[in-house]
C-alpha cells in the first residue's frame, strides 16, 4: 500500500464513551504542545512537500520546461484549440513577461521556498528535540531544490530565508545563489536519512541531496563560469556507493501506476486518485495528451449504416474526453535508434488499441478507419489544424486500467520521480567524459545496463562523445524535467529545431513574470 505522507493537518482523536461529560477533548492541540517532536514537525513539513505536487499539473514548472525544449509541442489540434498565447509563445521562444505558464512556473519555485521558510521558522522557535536537525536538513535541502530550479530558469532571483522578514526580498545573482545552495546542501546532508525505504519515501534523503549537488556542479560552467566536474563526480559516487539504489530490469516499472517500490527511485512526488484531485495538485497528463475521440466500437459500428453509438475514451478506461494537446516534437520522435525500446515506452503511436488489445477506430468524416497515429507533422500545424492522426502522444506514465479514472477528471496514481538513479549514472558518465576519462565512462556497468535494457549495445570508447551522451540522456530521461538544463549545458538550446528558430544568448534566461516585478521593487528584468 502506498504511504501517503503529505496529508496536511492533525487528525482528531476518536471520541468514545459519550455519557462521560468530563472526558478530555483531543480535537485540538495547543501550539506549545504540538511543536515538540520530530513527528509533529514531519506533519507540519507536509506543506512544503505538498507544494511539489503542483509540478505535474497542466500549467506549472514541468509543463513550462517540456514545452521550452525539443520534447513537446502543442499546436492547433483538430478542434482548433491550443497554440494560443500560453503555448505558442513557449514553442517559438517569444515569451512575454505576461505569459501565464511563465508566471505559474515562477510561483511553483517561490511558493515552495515560502513553505520551506515557514517550516524552518517554526523549527527555529521550538525547543530542541530528537530529530530536529533532520527536519531542518530536509527543509533546507528542499528549499535548495526550489532555488536551483529558479536560478536554472531565471538566473537572478529574489532571496529570502525567513517569513519573518517583511521587507521586499533583494535580488541575488547566480553566483551568490550557487554558493548558497552549495553551502545549504553540504552543511545538512549528514543529518539526512541514508536509507531508501517506505519510511523515507517522498522525503529528502542523502541520495537526493548528493544528486542535487551533482546537478549544481554539472551546471557550474554555465551558471558561474567555473568547471566543477570533479565535484560532480564525487557527488555521484556518494550516491552510487551508498548501496541504496540500482538500475532495475524493466524501464517501464519506474513509471507504472503503482511505482513506489522501484529501486531506481531517489525522490518521488506522490500522486493519488484519492488525495490529489484538485487543479493545483493532480497529475493529469492523460488529459493534456490523449486523443479526444478514441473509439471502442461495437462490431456493428463498422457498418456505415449502423445506428450504434461509439464508446469514446472508455476505450482506455478514461470516462472524460481528453484535451488532445501535447504531442511529441517530430524531431525528438525521429531521433531514437530504431532498436531503442524507450521510444515505444515513452510515446503512443501507430495503431491504437484498447486495453484488451483490440484495434481502435476514428471517424474522419467518411466512416470509421483504423486509428493509426503518425509521429510526423508538417510545420503548418501552427496555422492550420493538425489532424487527429498526427503527433505521438505521451505514454511514459501508463493510464490506469482499474477503474479509478472513470467518472471524470481525477489524478493519476503514478508517482513522479524528480530524481532517478539512472540520472545519477548518466551524470557520472558525463563528469568522467568531461574529465577526459572516457574509458571509465564507457565501462560503467550501470551505464551498460541502461543501454542493454533499452535494446541497445553498450557505448564503446569511440562512441563515448558528448553528442552521444546527450542523446542518451535525452531518451532515458525524456519528459522528466531536466531536458532544458541539459540542452543549455550541451550547447543545444539556442539552435533551431522543429518549428522553433535559432535564438541568441539572451534566450538562456527566462523573463521574470510581470506580476513578480510589480510586487517587488527590488527586481530588475532579465535582458530581452
Amino acid at each position: 500500500m502506498k504511504k501517503h505522507i503529505y496529508l496536511i493537518g492533525v487528525l482528531a482523536a476518536l471520541l468514545c464513551g459519550c455519557t462521560n461529560l468530563d472526558e478530555e477533548i483531543y480535537s485540538s492541540i495547543p501550539k506549545d504542545q504540538f511543536f515538540t517532536n520530530e513527528e509533529a514537525f514531519a506533519k507540519y513539513s507536509a506543506r512544503a512537500y505538498s507544494t511539489l505536487q503542483a509540478w505535474a499539473t497542466e500549467q506549472s514548472l514541468w509543463t513550462l520546461i517540456i514545452q521550452l525544449t525539443n520534447e513537446i509541442v502543442a499546436p492547433l489540434n483538430p478542434d482548433g484549440a491550443w497554440a494560443d498565447e500560453r503555448y505558442g509563445e513557449l514553442q517559438f521562444h517569444n515569451i512575454p513577461s505576461s505569459n501565464k505558464l511563465l508566471r505559474l512556473g515562477w510561483e511553483y519555485c517561490f511558493d515552495g521556498i515560502a513553505a520551506c521558510n515557514d517550516v524552518l521558522d517554526k523549527v527555529e522557535d521550538a525547543a530542541d528535540f530528537p530529530g530536529k536537525s533532520k527536519i531542518v536538513g530536509e527543509m533546507k535541502v528542499l528549499r535548495a531544490y526550489y532555488y536551483l530550479m529558479a536560478i536554472d530558469g531565471w538566473g537572478n532571483v529574489p532571496f529570502s530565508i525567513s517569513k519573518k522578514d517583511k521587507t521586499y526580498p533583494p535580488q541575488k545573482d547566480r553566483a551568490f545563489m550557487f554558493n548558497f545552495i552549495e553551502t545549504e546542501i553540504k552543511e545538512n546532508v549528514a543529518n539526512l536519512s541514508k536509507e531508501r525505504s517506505m519510511a523515507t519515501y517522498g522525503r529528502v534523503t542523502q541520495g537526493f541531496a548528493y544528486g542535487l549537488l551533482a546537478k549544481l556542479y554539472l551546471n557550474a560552467q554555465v551558471w558561474i563560469g567555473t568547471e566543477k566536474w570533479t565535484e560532480a563526480l564525487a557527488c555521484c559516487d556518494s550516491v552510487m556507493q551508498s548501496g541504496q539504489y540500482q538500475i532495475i530490469d524493466d524501464y517501464k516499472d519506474n513509471f507504472a501506476v503503482k511505482n513506489e517500490n522501484t529501486a531506481e527511485g531517489i525522490f518521488a512526488i506522490p500522486y493519488s486518485t484519492i488525495y490529489t484531485k484538485s487543479d493545483h495538485n493532480a497529475f493529469i497528463i492523460y488529459m493534456l495528451t490523449l486523443p479526444a475521440n478514441m473509439v471502442k466500437p461495437a462490431p456493428a459500428l463498422l457498418d456505415p449504416e449502423a445506428q450504434a453509438s461509439p464508446v469514446y475514451s472508455l476505450a482506455w478506461n478514461v470516462n472524460k474526453d481528453p484535451w488532445d494537446g501535447f504531442v511529441a516534437d517530430p524531431d525528438f520522435f525521429a531521433s531514437y535508434d530504431p532498436a531503442d525500446t524507450r521510444k515505444a515506452d515513452t510515446w503512443i503511436y501507430g495503431q491504437l488499441k484498447d486495453l484488451e488489445g483490440n484495434d481502435l477506430y476514428i471517424d474522419l468524416g467518411a466512416g470509421y478507419v483504423p486509428y493509426v497515429i503518425d509521429g510526423a507533422m508538417d510545420e503548418s500545424v501552427y496555422t492550420n489544424r493538425r489532424t487527429a492522426l498526427q503527433g505521438a502522444r505521451i505514454g511514459k506514465w501508463p493510464y490506469q486500467s482499474d477503474g479509478l479514472l472513470t467518472g471524470g477528471q481525477v489524478s493519476m496514481d503514478n508517482d513522479f520521480y524528480l530524481m532517478r538513479y539512472a540520472d545519477i549514472v548518466l551524470m557520472r558518465a558525463e563528469a568522467l567524459l568531461r574529465l577526459n576519462r572516457k574509458e571509465e565512462a564507457a565501462g560503467m556497468p550501470e551505464l551498460v545496463k541502461i543501454r542493454t535494457r533499452a535494446g541497445l549495445p553498450k557505448l564503446t570508447v569511440d562512441d563515448m562523445t558528448l553528442d552521444n551522451l546527450y542523446l542518451e540522456r535525452m531518451h532515458e530521461l525524456a519528459l522528466e524535467g531536466w531536458q532544458r538544463q541539459d540542452m543549455i549545458r550541451f550547447g543545444k538550446y539556442l539552435n533551431a529545431w522543429w518549428n522553433k528558430p535559432a535564438k541568441d544568448e539572451k534566450d538562456l534566461l527566462l523573463p521574470i513574470p510581470s506580476t513578480a516585478l510589480a510586487s517587488n521593487p527590488n527586481l530588475t528584468q532579465n535582458p530581452k
